[in-house]
């Protein structure tokens, strides 16, 4: 190996074990900071120049997750997501129902406004209801965590692998959410199934007692102006235009008329995730301009050029894998140079999106939104490892069967 290639080979193996280890024991150097070390690493031993490491930065993607994170924002501030939360529990008539309505509800809200969102904003509510109602608080939150991610499933929007997918394989709007979005509502059908036969009659049978009316605040005005902006969103983009762009447009608009102060939004951007995706990219390119990334495919050609069904479910079977090992997005970004080299791109870039995700579930370290719930839960109601892997396993391994056969059957009916 030339000097570059193993300098290359050391700190981007170094960094990735940083990420891997911070995402499954928790350090003092975070998985950001872990990938930042390494993204500075690759310039001072000269891998990369500077101009090299600016150049590797996809500012698109960034700069869509940056908008979508503002509207997110600005929907939280007005009070949307605790109502929704709230509202779903007062539907609810027996254990099923309050389980079910719950694993769609904020499945397919977060489809459209990120599953960390979700998870961050519903878990405190999800502990009220079971309190109030007198429930075992656990099979709740634990449908809580696994549903914001196979629900994210469903569009660009869903969550920061998704977002990626989506600016790098130049899908649009609608064409990700008509592939995907069949996938994620039969994933949640999937978890619905598994979760009643995992607890039994902790979820089923009638509430013990009704919950009291819906006391969440709402700022009526602020929500019908984030109404507004979201549906220019969606407009803006099935008329195809450029997804970084209408992000940041639609971020400037409700700013403007959304009359928050500025400083209560900037609060709620997720700076750590932008910059983790800015350090990853320029510590994967150093990787790919050592020779090694191409060395690597060479020697996994026989699979990866292969048939549609043959990556299918090789892709799925390392991501399933590397996803619980470094975490969803450093897994998928490691990959993004190598898919659009290879036959079948488009159809594989679903595969990537779909999988990764779903593969978040396996353990309660696989996903940031699992940890949120989880973390937020510990005073209340601490769930522990293993339970969580009881539920986390078969939904994964279920989930993933479903989405590789559905994914299949798109390609085989000529879909993607």
């Amino acid at each position: 190996m030339a000097r570059n290639e193993w300098l290359a080979a050391a700190i981007f193996l170094t960094t990735y074990l940083l990420i891997a280890v911070e995402s499954n024991l928790g350090l003092h150097l975070d998985r950001t900071a872990a990938a930042f070390c390494g993204a500075v690493a690759m310039v001072l031993v000269r891998v990369l120049d500077s101009r090299q490491a600016l150049a590797a930065v996809d500012w698109g993607t960034l700069a869509f997750l940056l908008g979508m994170m503002i509207l997110v924002a600005h929907f939280q501030i007005s009070g949307f997501f605790g109502w929704a939360a709230a509202w779903l529990g007062q539907l609810a008539r027996t254990r099923f129902q309050l389980l079910a309505l719950l694993i769609f509800g904020s499945g397919i809200l977060a489809a459209f406004f990120v599953n960390d969102t979700i998870c961050l904003v519903f878990t405190p509510v999800v502990l009220a209801l079971c309190d109030e109602l007198a429930l075992p608080p656990a099979p709740y939150l634990i449908a809580l965590a696994l549903a914001a991610n196979i629900g994210s499933t469903a569009s660009v929007t869903g969550n920061p692998q998704n977002a990626l997918v989506g600016v790098s394989a130049g899908f649009s709007f609608l064409d990700f959410l008509g592939h995907l979005g069949p996938v994620a509502l039969a994933g949640l059908a999937v978890e619905l199934g598994v979760l009643a036969l995992l607890y039994g009659d902790q979820v089923r049978g009638a509430l013990p007692r009704r919950p009291a009316s819906v006391q969440a605040p709402v700022d009526r005005v602020l929500l019908l102006k984030c109404s507004l902006a979201a549906g220019v969103v969606v407009v803006l983009w099935m008329f195809g235009y450029p997804f970084p762009l209408v992000a940041l447009a639609v971020a400037a608009l409700i700013f403007v008329i959304g009359r928050v102060p500025a400083e209560r939004i900037h609060q709620r951007v997720d700076w750590e995730l932008l910059l983790f995706f800015a350090s990853l990219f320029v510590v994967v390119r150093g990787l790919e301009e050592s020779g090694l990334l191409a060395a690597g495919v060479g020697r996994m050609a026989e699979w990866l050029n292969g048939g549609p069904l043959t990556q299918l479910v090789a892709t799925s079977a390392v991501l399933l894998v590397l996803s619980n090992l470094v975490s969803n997005v450093p897994a998928v970004l490691l990959l993004r140079p190598l898919v659009p080299h290879l036959p079948h791109a488009h159809f594989l870039w679903l595969v990537v999106a779909c999988t990764s995700t779903l593969a978040g579930n396996l353990t309660p370290f696989g996903s940031v939104a699992s940890l949120i719930v989880l973390q937020q839960a510990r005073r209340k109601s601490p769930i522990g490892f293993a339970e969580f892997l009881r539920a986390g396993v078969p939904v994964t391994l279920l989930t993933t069967l479903v989405a590789v056969a559905l994914l299949a059957a798109e390609y085989a009916l000529g879909w993607p």
